[in-house]
Parts: C-alpha cells; sequence; structure tokens
C-alpha cells in the first residue's frame, strides 16, 4: 500500500467544529507542520436545474496515524442582477439605462455531509461518487423581454429604487441643456399626448401664449419654420462668449457689423443662417427652454419607454444564482483538507 503525506503550512484550513457550520470558524490553535487530510475532486456539470443535485466525484487520503471522520460539501451563493430600459420617445438620441449586481446572498454554509463508510479504498486513496443538492428557490428570474402589459408591482420588487427617476432626468437634461437634440425635443413635443390643462398652466407661469393645441397635426403645425425673414440679428462677443443680437431692421444694427436674417417662425424657435455651414440652423431660444423642460418632466417613464411600434414596454430584467462549492474532509483530530480546484456552477 502507497501511503501519502501532505504537510498544511497555513492555519487558515483547520477549522474549530466537527459538524457543518453556516459560519465557518477558523481554529486557533492549529500548528505549523501538522498533516490534513488530502483531498481532490472532479465535479459533474457546471450548469444545473436550481433542485437537481450535482454530482461530484472525490479522491482523498491521510497519514497511517491519521483516521477520517466524515466528509462535507460546502457552498457560497452568489446572485447576478441586470435591469435595463430603453427609451422609444426619441430617436437620434439613443439611451438605454443599464444597471448590473452581483453579489453574495448566502455565505459559505455546509449543505451536505457524507461519512467515510461511503468512500471506496481503491488500492491508493478514498473515492467517495455522491452529490449534493441545489435550492429550487434559485431559479433564474427573466421579466419577460417588452412586456405588453405594464406591472408597477412588479418593476418596483425588480429594479433598483430611483431608477425610473433616473431615467427620467437624463432624457429630460439630454434634451433641454442645449438645441443637440433639436429634431428630439420637437418630436417629443407632438407625439406624446399633453393635455390642454397642461399648455395652460405653463403658459400661465411663464406669461406666454403658445399653442394649447392637442392634436399631432396641430401640433406639428404649431411648432413650424420658414423661408421668410422676419428681421436680423448680428453678432458681438462678450467675455468670449459670442452673443446674438436680434434688430427688427439692418438700418438699427450698429454700423460696421454684418447682419443676418432671422427667419419666421415659433416664438420658441431661433432660425437663422449658420455661421459654421452657411445654411440654415433652428434652435429653441435659450430663455424659453425651461418651459419645455417643465413640460417634458411631465412624462411618466411609462411613456418614455414604451415602444408604440410593438405595442410593449421597452425594459428587460434578468436574475441568475451560481454556487460556488468546495469538497472538505475532516479526520478524527478535527483537521480539514479542502479542494482548491473547484468549478462554478451555474443555475438555471
Amino acid at each position: 500500500m502507497k501511503i501519502y503525506y501532505h504537510f498544511a503550512m497555513l492555519a487558515i484550513v483547520a477549522w474549530s467544529m466537527n459538524s457543518c457550520a453556516t459560519h465557518d470558524p477558523f481554529a486557533d490553535r492549529m500548528e505549523l507542520g501538522q498533516i490534513v487530510p488530502t483531498v481532490d475532486w472532479e465535479q459533474g456539470s457546471t450548469d444545473i436545474k436550481a433542485g437537481s443535485y450535482a454530482t461530484f466525484k472525490a479522491k482523498y487520503y491521510t497519514s497511517p496515524d491519521n483516521e477520517i471522520d466524515h466528509s462535507e460539501v460546502w457552498v457560497k451563493t452568489k446572485r447576478s442582477e441586470s435591469a435595463a430600459a430603453t427609451s422609444k420617445l426619441t430617436t437620434s438620441l439613443s439611451y438605454t439605462k443599464t444597471v448590473t449586481t452581483a453579489d453574495t446572498v448566502r455565505v459559505n454554509e455546509c449543505i451536505a455531509t457524507y461519512p467515510h463508510s461511503k468512500a471506496e479504498w481503491d488500492g491508493h486513496e478514498y473515492v467517495l461518487t455522491d452529490s449534493f443538492p441545489t435550492s429550487r428557490t434559485l431559479i433564474p428570474v427573466n421579466w419577460p423581454s417588452k412586456p405588453e402589459v405594464w406591472d408597477q408591482e412588479q418593476f418596483d420588487s425588480y429594479y433598483p429604487a430611483g431608477f425610473a427617476d433616473e431615467f427620467c432626468a437624463y432624457l429630460v437634461n439630454a434634451l433641454t441643456r442645449d438645441s443637440a437634440y433639436y429634431n428630439d425635443l420637437r418630436n417629443v413635443y407632438i407625439n406624446y399626448d399633453f393635455t390642454q390643462e397642461q399648455f395652460e398652466a405653463l403658459n400661465a407661469k411663464y406669461n406666454v401664449s403658445y399653442p394649447t393645441v392637442t392634436e399631432t397635426g396641430d401640433k406639428s403645425d404649431a411648432w413650424f419654420t420658414t423661408d421668410e425673414v422676419d428681421h436680423y440679428y448680428y453678432i458681438t462677443v462678450v467675455d468670449s462668449v459670442t452673443v446674438y443680437r436680434e434688430v427688427a431692421t439692418e438700418a438699427e444694427a450698429p454700423a460696421g457689423v454684418n447682419t443676418y436674417p432671422v427667419y419666421k417662425s415659433s416664438p420658441w424657435l431661433f432660425s437663422r443662417y449658420s455661421d459654421d455651414t452657411g445654411g440654415r440652423i433652428t434652435t429653441v431660444r435659450r430663455n424659453c427652454m425651461p418651459y419645455w423642460k417643465e413640460l417634458i418632466e411631465m412624462i411618466p417613464f411609462t411613456s418614455w419607454i414604451y415602444d408604440t411600434a410593438n405595442s410593449a414596454y421597452s425594459v428587460t430584467f434578468t436574475r441568475s444564482y451560481s454556487l460556488l462549492p468546495e469538497f472538505r474532509v475532516v479526520d478524527k483530530k478535527n483537521k480539514h483538507g479542502v479542494t482548491t480546484n473547484n468549478m462554478e456552477i451555474s443555475l438555471n
């Protein structure tokens, strides 16, 4: 008979308890050079159904003057989640917010114990072919991709607090911090079903008389530009900042400055000659942007993500679990041998 010896050089491989424990305490009485069981194992599939058994084949041995008491399987459980939503009210502004998390939901715990009598001696070492259970409660979760019916309670249970507010705030700020997404802002105004009362309340607050029409075609007509010159502007630079000065006629501009046309358009728009391209450019007037920001802040999260083309909400949520197992052999002196060639198991 061939006898193998294994000497542990670190004290972290011994525990002070004979039986399985959840918190896995370390013994503080281990001495350098002590003999512990030598352990190895081969795991079966690393992708199994939650609630089924994970198979393995373990091999172990120790010195002649030590006796094996039993073996154990310990498992740490990890959870991974991914929550995402995509804006469907915008086009050129393509925005998807994704939040991913990965954490340990169950600390290292003993889930199975095997008497030494179950192992067979093959002439060199003990061999144990067995399995350990997995929990049915760890089944993956997949909220139907793009659900047709909105479930607020389910959303709240899956998505982190503040997700919807942060999503809306990003879109509102992107559309209204400047006119980079001018066409998207215009399309949101035209396509979203704002109420007349909302328009009237903002008109009163900002002391303006913007159209309160609610039909899509009427709103499109209300947000307009033309080729008709309405008045003029000239440019000055103040503290390195370009300032557009508008005048009713070219004669009102200071002598020696170049004047450019301002085209007739909706009162909140500045439709002018482009200094960069020489063509037309239209922007929302800076002093009018607070009105539009407050208006689109009224759009709820579910309306931002609703995909009218497919009659569904553009959200996805997944949750999955994985196990990090290890095999341990405990001798009569309560010395533990622990595997290091462990493979993570994904539950499906």
